[in-house]
């Protein structure tokens, strides 16, 4: 990777350089000159913003290096000036300016693109001029909440956190509902105590606001939140409070990795397992790595908490690389939810059988089993809540002609368009491109036009036409597309204003819903259709988290799981919340098809809206990678091959898998690939890779 070390400070007269990271897809640091009179105005140093001239254009860049004379093989002459330097303090100090460098390096990233998500937000605009305020006017804050009400094994957790003397990171299994919230509370309490500061990541900007409200109560004017869902002036607010140190608890999305948290002594991750935290797009780093790579720079303290954790973070415990605490029960005593199979095959030959001749089954005997029908009215009888899970938002997730057995497709990808019965529209869950729902087949001209299968607006629309007199409500993305309607909807149903709440994944996760007695899961085996090798480890995640809302409050709680493939090992898990039986039999599976924790993953996706070109770069790629394998015997190469999704977004996709012994040798070939790929003159956005990608 062509980016330059640290070097020291410069406020010589002299001519001086910078190498800068600047927000282009492009590698490496950027050379300029120095000004003498910006050189002689102020100290120059790493993690300055300043302006400098790209193309007819200025762009804020950040200074990685500073240097007495330009790279050798670049004349002097042909090197262009800064234009400005914003600051006299770096927006991005030591730590995570070697986090960035180390993130564009691991992930094969452009530096600038990393460098982005480290500034505040409107850092390519010239930012107004602030004083930085002094770190000690920050206020003050004494130990004394919460550590009291913890429970023994919640005190055992908060002393582990505390052992100073390991420094590996501790990962905090606790089932859901042990009271982790309360753990983290109490820890960030000690790190405060010290003079220290403390950073709280979560999957899901959903989850801030609950948390918000909890941490400001235990520190009242000291927590920050930092999300992609906040408006830009309130982001940059809080951005410039953890700079100055005026807030000392951050709580964020994956970003906030980034955040300029000063002294920091604590790092949380919370639901260390979920996807969310791996960006999709470039950089496609992993939210939770990069929190273990900065509490190594800073020697802070690292825990990393979930009810299922991954295999990666379970391996490295069983491997001793981490710590490993266990809270196995939950607060106040209270019992575990009652977990149910209900097997949907066997329930539809059943009522087949006892139908009356000519009868036809009912949409909500298709959607909702007879056992889940009776637990929800007996739920509303009682005055207690309900929660449906079915993820898979719209009303049909399919449009199928009877005639030739075509599906309606998407315009750009090949995906099957989603009906939205109250949008009256068929949508693209990928790339969102929306269109009236056809009258006719588009491939054979049927009439014959029917809709196939089940989503959480289909779902919300039988349980208004079985309990009309309820107090129903959704959040799904179509729903929740508002943080204000998604905070408000959550709150009238810890209220008691709602009596049934049906949503897709978002309800899932992490939230605190006392009132929760029952839980439904329909088409809850769905997931292990997915042809991907953690489909078994998110199923069993997914099901024992959503099991995870029931029963928290006083009354107990009972789940009940519809599903077709009732003998799989990731719902039999999931039944009996036996996360050791299921670690066993998955780490089988990996370990012998060499997948992750047992082998290092990366893939090479090659796009372009023309088919022909984008089978020629892979074809060129593909022999590339078949003369250099012999110099890589520790990798397997598999492809090219067609994506899952061979078009998405108007682009045909082809891509390789690369299975690694050797991170060094996988990092290496990649390297090449790229440097194959600029040699060739293929666009810049040609060639992706995804290093330890989620998804294949």
């Amino acid at each position: 990777m062509p980016s330059s070390p640290p070097s020291k400070a410069y406020n010589s007269l002299a001519p001086a350089f910078v190498e800068l990271a600047l927000p282009v897809p492009l590698d490496g640091a950027f050379t300029y000159s120095v000004p003498v009179e910006l050189a002689g105005a102020r100290t120059l140093q790493p993690g300055l913003r300043v302006r400098a001239p790209w193309g007819a254009r200025t762009m804020t860049g950040v200074i990685v290096a500073v240097r007495d004379a330009p790279p050798a093989d670049f004349p002097a002459d042909r090197i262009r000036p800064l234009s400005a330097v914003l600051e006299e303090t770096p927006a991005v100090e030591a730590p995570v300016l070697e986090m960035v460098r180390w993130t564009a390096s691991y992930y094969q990233a452009p530096l600038g693109e990393v460098m982005r998500c480290a500034l505040p937000p409107g850092s390519n605009q010239e930012p107004k001029r602030r004083r930085r305020a002094a770190i000690a006017a920050a206020p003050a804050w004494e130990a004394r909440p919460r550590v009291t009400n913890l429970n023994s094994s919640q005190r055992a957790a908060l002393a582990a956190i505390e052992d100073g003397a390991d420094c590996r990171p501790l990962l905090l299994h606790g089932v859901t509902g042990s009271g982790k919230t309360a753990v983290y509370i109490a820890a960030i309490a000690a790190a405060l105590a010290r003079g220290e500061s403390a950073l709280l990541l979560v999957p899901e900007i959903g989850l801030t606001p609950a948390l918000f409200a909890d941490f400001e109560a235990a520190f009242p004017g000291l927590v920050a939140v930092l999300h992609s869902g906040l408006a830009e002036g309130e982001r940059t607010r809080h951005w410039q409070r953890l700079r100055s140190g005026e807030a000392r608890v951050a709580i964020g999305t994956r970003s906030a990795v980034f955040a300029p948290v000063q002294k920091l002594g604590l790092i949380l991750v919370d639901e260390e397992h979920d996807a969310s935290f791996k960006q999709q797009e470039a950089p496609r780093y992993h939210g939770r790595d990069l929190a273990v790579l900065r509490a190594k720079l800073t020697r802070a303290r690292i825990v990393l908490g979930s009810a299922t954790p991954s295999l990666e973070s379970f391996a490295h415990a069983r491997a001793g690389k981490y710590r490993l605490f266990t809270i196995a029960e939950r607060v106040e005593q209270r019992p575990l939810p009652a977990v149910r199979l209900v097997d949907m095959g066997a329930e539809f030959r059943r009522s087949a059988e006892e139908a009356q001749p000519g009868r036809r089954r009912g949409e909500h005997e298709e959607l909702l089993s007879a056992e889940l029908r009776a637990a929800i009215e007996d739920r509303l009888q009682r005055g207690q809540q309900s929660l449906l899970l079915i993820n898979r938002r719209g009303f049909a997730p399919v449009v199928l002609c009877r005639a030739c057995g075509a599906s309606v497709m998407c315009r750009d990808c090949s995906l099957a368009l989603t009906y939205h019965k109250r949008a009256a529209r068929l949508l693209c869950h990928l790339c969102g491109y929306s269109v009236e729902p056809p009258k006719t087949c588009p491939a054979c001209g049927s009439e014959h036009l029917y809709f196939v299968g089940s989503g959480s607006e289909k779902v919300e629309e039988t349980l208004v036409a079985l309990w009309p007199m309820a107090r129903i409500a959704r959040l799904d993305r179509d729903t929740a597309r508002s943080r204000r309607h998604f905070e408000q909807t959550l709150a009238k149903f810890r209220a008691g204003a709602l009596d049934i709440l049906v949503g897709t994944q978002m309800i899932a996760k992490g939230h605190d819903l006392p009132g929760v007695t029952l839980v439904g899961v329909l088409h809850a085996d769905l997931g292990l259709a997915f042809p991907d090798f953690r489909a078994a480890e998110r199923t069993f995640q997914l099901l024992t988290q959503v099991a995870g809302r029931a029963g928290r409050g006083a009354e107990p709680g009972e789940v009940l799981l519809q599903v077709i493939h009732a003998g799989h090992y990731a719902v039999e898990a999931a039944v009996t919340g036996d996360f050791a039986a299921f670690y066993e039999k998955e780490a089988n599976f990996r370990r012998w098809l060499h997948y992750p924790p047992f082998a290092a993953l990366a893939v090479a996706q090659l796009r372009h809206r023309d088919y022909d070109r984008v089978l020629a770069y892979a074809t060129q790629a593909g022999q590339f990678l078949r003369e250099h394998a012999a110099a890589y015997p520790a990798i397997r190469i598999l492809g090219p091959s067609p994506a899952l999704l061979a078009r998405a977004k108007n682009a045909y996709r082809f891509q390789f898998l690369f299975k690694a012994e050797s991170r060094r040798s996988l990092h290496a070939l990649l390297a090449e690939l790229r440097a194959f790929a600029r040699a060739r003159n293929f666009p810049a956005t040609a060639l992706t890779l995804d290093v330890d990608p989620l998804n294949l």
